[in-house]
């Protein structure tokens, strides 16, 4: 290839934008605590705990509400309104159960409502679905958007487990697509 050639494709590439890169950390079955402290989540390191401490920069809280009437119903907490973190609201501070092929993005009504933020859609039946979120990125310190799978049990959340979650690490809209799990049947532990 003339180097002329070369260098003109190599100038195109570069002033290319970089591919959306999905991030996912999936068949995570983490099960949440029906206690006030709940689970804290950080979506970029894929760390878990039961205490805010012990997950540094964490972006999601799920807890129960012991002031709540009744007691113990399922909220949702983003920590500091610093971070921008929030989940996708359907109206007001309700917030929405998704299914795949939903959009979340910058044009999506989010909420950060802990305490008051209305989760009946997750706790009114058994439900398997996905919250849509974004957060601050703490490796790239731009706002993500993504999901994040939880089943729920009625009448107050709990139990509660948390699949997995997937972000567009670029900063794009993203559309919730179920993430497969590789076929067990095709396994390398064999090999050496």
């Amino acid at each position: 290839m003339p180097r002329r050639l070369y260098l003109t494709l190599s100038l195109l590439a570069a002033a290319l934008p970089a591919p959306a890169a999905l991030v996912c950390f999936d068949a995570q079955d983490l099960a949440v605590p029906a206690t006030s402290e709940g689970l804290y989540v950080n979506f970029s390191t894929g760390v878990s705990g039961t205490s805010e401490s012990a997950v540094p920069g964490f972006d999601f809280d799920p807890y129960a509400a012991v002031s709540s009437t009744p007691s113990d119903q399922l909220r949702f907490y983003w920590g500091s309104s610093t971070t921008g973190n929030a989940g996708v609201a359907s109206s007001g501070d309700r917030y929405a159960l998704l299914s795949a092929g939903s959009v979340v993005g910058p044009a999506s009504l989010f909420t950060r409502a802990g305490f008051t933020g209305d989760t009946s859609a997750w706790t009114s039946e058994a439900t398997t679905g996905y919250l849509g979120m974004r957060f601050r990125n703490e490796a790239t310190s731009a706002i993500n958007y993504g999901w994040v799978q939880l089943t729920t049990t009625p009448p107050l959340g709990f139990p509660m487990t948390i699949h997995g979650w997937c972000y567009d690490d670029t900063g794009a809209s993203v559309a919730i697509a179920p993430v497969s799990v590789a076929d067990p049947i095709f396994s390398n532990a064999f090999e050496g």
